[in-house]
């Protein structure tokens, strides 16, 4: 069987084992019981590949950050570079202001693209509490920005 996988089925709580939904060498799916953790492996591995995705849909021109950053610094006149610069100062303050809870909360998710369900699953926490906290956190330095 290859390692490709296609889709779970979530475990139940009195049932230990989880089913996934393998291909084999011919391509043709496969349910295999497998043990919790196993099945977490193949829960993280869906999450990462959608993370790679939207991080791919965002730089879907397929240049690096730092080329991109220098082709924006090289096209815009002084007075927008200036503008960007402080701009990113004034979010840097809002940041520092954070408590380190918040600041990691706001990071991961807007910098990142974790979503406030893994954000809670990190940290032991409640997903309402961790979106509550990232909302507020982006709020501030919206705030921040339109002064």
């Amino acid at each position: 069987m290859t390692a490709f996988w296609c889709g779970w089925m979530k475990p139940h709580k009195e049932y230990p084992m989880c089913r996934v939904t393998i291909l084999n060498e011919n391509g043709i799916p496969v349910t295999v019981e497998v043990s919790r953790e196993i099945y977490q492996v193949f829960v993280d591995y869906e999450r990462e590949v959608e993370r790679q995705r939207k991080a791919d849909f965002r730089h879907r021109d397929a240049r690096s950050w730092d080329t991109c950053l220098i082709f924006e610094v090289s096209t815009e006149t002084l007075e927008q570079t200036y503008e960007r610069i402080r701009t990113l100062h004034e979010i840097q303050e809002a940041l520092n202001e954070f408590t380190p809870k918040q600041r990691r909360r706001f990071l991961l998710h807007f910098a990142y693209g974790y979503t406030y369900m893994e954000i809670a699953k990190m940290e032991g926490s409640n997903k309402s509490t961790v979106m509550r906290s990232a909302k507020v956190a982006l709020k501030k330095i919206q705030k921040k920005l339109a002064a």
